[in-house]
């Protein structure tokens, strides 16, 4: 199943620091409000929601609750991924 995280990017002007909507799939051509989240982020959801629409994770039983998960870098490391996983992944998206 192929899911598609709807995405543009959000340009600051460096004069009067106001933020250009760039968003060439028009998703967001008729919203009100956006919620802008940084790339590392964006990439690691996707990461995350191909991982759980695949059932790829490879350690999901030993993530615990009270574990300390400071970014999803750290989270897919927790959940058993290599680099050259995470690149493949990536490629995939």
């Amino acid at each position: 199943m192929k899911f598609e995280i709807k995405h543009a990017i959000l340009k600051r002007d460096s004069v009067d620091e106001s933020f250009e909507l760039i968003d060439p799939k028009n998703h967001f051509k008729n919203d009100e409000y956006l919620v802008g989240i940084d790339s590392d982020t964006l990439i690691g959801m996707e990461i995350i929601l191909s991982a759980i629409l695949n059932n790829d994770f490879k350690n999901w039983d030993k993530i615990k609750e009270n574990d300390q998960v400071s970014s999803f870098s750290n989270l897919l490391l927790k959940l058993g991924y290599k680099k050259e996983e995470i690149e493949h992944i990536l490629n995939e998206i």
